[in-house]
């Protein structure tokens, strides 16, 4: 401790730089926590709310006991049902807001368990709980049904259940729910499950559809499972998080670089104290366990300062994207193998660059160390002696080369730390450039204006209501599975003028039973033209044959509409409206909720991934830029007296800063260089990443524009550094720092 101590007061900015560096990068690392800390939340309110492990929309029940039709049914550990309907809350205008309504059993709860954070429960037909933000506690909202049914309801409460977390939604008894459906049954089943595994929970479901189709009631949409207990989003925040977390281990190695570099200049320094040591009989073993000490007392702080940020690191972020995609605050959760990991990475990386440079300490000759004050003098290896004979340009620049070759490895450290920073850099603005690009590439084959939907699940619009409007037509759009992947599976006309028929590959579907597939997807799954697909629908699994490939970029299978249809149960029937217009022209049959082609480009989801990244990025960049500045001044303090030997022939300090320019400027366009091809495949491993963990077709955009500016900080920035170094070691005169062997 007390030779930690002493060291810190020899090289107080090097070290505290190094330490603060390292933190950042610890800091970083925990990332990866995001989703110990996330599923931590998560699971919590799943646990409290026992989350449904099997979720199933069904057509009316009409007087059919579901609850007493399912006993059969086995791996059920309890089993509720409910009604989930569309509401108009805004009847006086053409552009009603819909809210979702949920009817359950209020005096008997088991699963999707509703409560009040505010308030209490309904206990009558004429009272509601809502989430928050939809209305205050007291007041009354007047909903109507899809019959044009109002109801004047009381808030009694305000809360919720996690299920429903980030959504407008309203609770109320089954009677309540199902006047405003119109139904004489329920329409949805929640189940919580014995065995949560994956395959059982199919199987389960499937059980389910078996029992309910004897009596007539058909699934209105795939049944939805949560394998082991999982909340829905916990995937996706799971993919989010370890593609931010390449970025904090990128922050690491660049810290590594800088506590070498640091390490190896401090212990360097002591190359003739460590000679004079060992002259008077100390081993060289001992002698190396004591120069790694410092490494590792830098290595303990930083820990001290990186664990508790990186802590409160992973806790925002995990914040940022529950609130932003789930609308759920979780509380402060802590990952134990994250922190632990975090500390072995700064300790043994901490070892790992000092046993090197107390090796090469150690076993300097005795009469060279005790020597030369450098103690490692130019001309030992045979590449600086080539160096020496090499004439370029004037004495300065001589000079600059021949230090850039002896202090290889302090060169090769800045080296990499520019190009880490130059990489974090370009990786950000083309993760930004590609989502944006995405945007704009998912609706670009769409020529539809609006696409209007009847509030409900199945297919509640006649085929022939766009008959006598030419601008609009109808569609289905519905959710499928292929190869474990979900699926939109859409039924066009074959004719259609709503979307773009072009193809990458093959021809458009004409007959019954053709599909086309994304092209993205069908690459991702390994479809081809002429492949026979089986597509898992609420109906069951329907076979096709593939004829092409389009250029959408979700995971998306269109097919004709009428075979659709006829497949799903509801011949002549489908459940979109799309249109040229902003409004179709036609007189609908029930509520309708529209939404515009030009808002599905604006993603608040994808922003906050940009932003995300974007914070990350910044915590690199700040490693990277630390790393370069401790690098660039340790480079000229440590030739003070080299630099004070130039004065003391007659040199200005503008002939200094041409020395350090000279070494700086090929260093910095060689790091800019690297991290030009780092940034561009860096970032394109991470768009491929994206697209393989969610088989679609994303695209990569470098983002060139950037590239100037980031040549031009780095450059700048390089120099700027170079000439306050220059103007520290020359402010003192020239005989005060030939004097000083310090």
């Amino acid at each position: 401790m007390r030779q930690t101590l002493r060291e810190i007061r020899r090289a107080p900015a090097r070290i505290i730089v190094s330490v603060f560096a390292l933190a950042l990068a610890i800091g970083a690392i925990g990332v990866f926590a995001i989703p110990t800390v996330a599923s931590s939340s998560l699971r919590d309110a799943a646990a409290a709310d026992n989350l449904a492990d099997i979720v199933i929309a069904t057509t009316d029940s009409r007087d059919v006991d579901v609850e007493i039709l399912l006993e059969p049914l086995g791996n059920v550990q309890a089993l509720d049902v409910q009604i989930v309907t569309d509401v108009s809350t805004n009847m006086d205008t053409a552009d009603s807001a819909l809210l979702k309504v949920i009817g359950f059993d209020t005096q008997s709860q088991e699963v999707d368990i509703v409560s009040a954070d505010i308030g209490r429960l309904p206990q009558d037909g004429a009272e509601v709980l809502v989430t928050d933000g939809v209305a205050a506690l007291g007041s009354t909202i007047l909903l109507a049904g899809q019959d044009g049914t109002t109801s004047n309801l009381t808030v009694v409460g305000v809360g919720g259940t996690s299920f429903w977390s980030g959504t407008n939604a309203a609770f109320t008894s089954l009677d309540t729910a199902r006047s405003l459906a119109g139904l004489n049954g329920v329409n949805r089943i929640v189940i919580a499950a014995d065995n949560v595994g994956q395959d059982e929970l199919r199987a389960t479901a499937e059980s389910a559809r078996t029992m309910l189709a004897g009596e007539d009631i058909a699934m209105a949409f795939l049944p939805i499972v949560f394998a082991n207990d999982a909340h829905p989003v916990e995937v996706d925040i799971e993919q989010v998080s370890s593609l931010i977390g390449i970025l904090g281990v990128v922050a690491g190695l660049v810290a590594l670089v800088l506590l070498g570099s640091t390490t190896n200049t401090l212990i360097t320094e002591r190359a003739r104290e460590v000679a004079v040591m060992r002259a008077l009989g100390s081993r060289s073993r001992p002698l190396r366990r004591r120069l790694r000490r410092l490494a590792v007392g830098i290595a303990i702080a930083a820990a001290v300062i990186g664990i508790p940020l990186g802590i409160l690191i992973s806790n925002v972020i995990a914040r940022l994207v529950l609130q932003e995609f789930v609308g759920v605050t979780p509380g402060v959760a802590v990952s134990l193998p994250v922190i632990v990991g975090s500390v072995l990475f700064a300790l043994v990386g901490a070892r790992l660059v000092a046993t090197r440079a107390a090796r090469r300490v150690t076993k300097i000759p005795l009469a060279s160390a005790l020597r030369d004050r450098d103690g490692s003098p130019f001309g030992r290896r045979l590449g600086e002696r080539a160096a020496a004979r090499m004439r370029l340009g004037g004495l300065l620049d001589r000079t600059a080369f021949r230090n850039t070759v002896h202090r290889r490895a302090r060169s090769t450290a800045i080296v990499a730390q520019i190009t880490a920073a130059v990489a974090a850099l370009l990786i950000i603005a083309s993760i930004a450039t590609t989502i944006n690009d995405y945007n704009a590439a998912t609706i670009e084959p769409f020529n539809w204006v609006s696409r209007t939907s009847v509030a409900g699940p199945g297919l509640d619009i006649d085929a022939d209501i766009a008959n006598d409007d030419q601008r609009s037509e109808v569609s289905i759009d519905v959710f499928g599975e292929y190869g474990g992947w979900e699926v939109d599976v859409r039924g066009l006309e074959s004719d259609t003028l709503m979307i773009d028929r072009g193809l990458d590959q093959g021809s458009w579907f004409e007959q019954p039973g053709e599909v086309v597939v994304s092209t993205g997807f069908a690459e991702q799954v390994g479809i081809d033209v002429g492949d026979d697909v089986e597509v898992l629908l609420a109906s069951g699994p329907t076979n096709y044959r593939v004829t092409g490939l389009h250029p959408d970029r979700g995971r998306s299978i269109f097919t004709g509409i009428e075979p659709l249809a006829e497949v799903l149960g509801s011949p002549g029937m489908a459940n979109i409206i799309y249109s040229l217009d902003p409004q179709p022209a036609i007189e609908m049959p029930a509520m309708t909720e529209t939404v515009y082609l030009e808002a599905l480009s604006d993603d608040g989801g994808r922003q906050a991934i940009i932003l995300i990244f974007g914070a990350i990025g910044l915590v690199v960049v700040s490693v990277a830029g630390l790393a370069v500045a401790s690098g660039l001044a340790v480079n000229v303090y440590e030739r003070r007296h080299e630099y004070a030997a130039l004065q003391a022939i007659g040199g200005r300090k503008r002939h200094v800063f041409r020395v350090v320019s000279a070494e700086l400027i090929p260093l910095a366009v060689l790091g800019i260089g690297f991290g030009l091809v780092a940034g561009y495949f860096g970032a394109q491993a991470i768009a491929a990443s994206f697209e393989a963990s969610n088989a679609v077709e994303i695209g990569f955009t470098f983002a060139v524009g950037a590239v100037p500016a980031a040549a031009i900080v780095v450059l700048v920035g390089s120099l700027a550094i170079g000439g306050l170094m220059v103007r520290r070691v020359t402010r003192q005169p020239a005989a005060v720092t030939l004097r000083s062997a310090a």
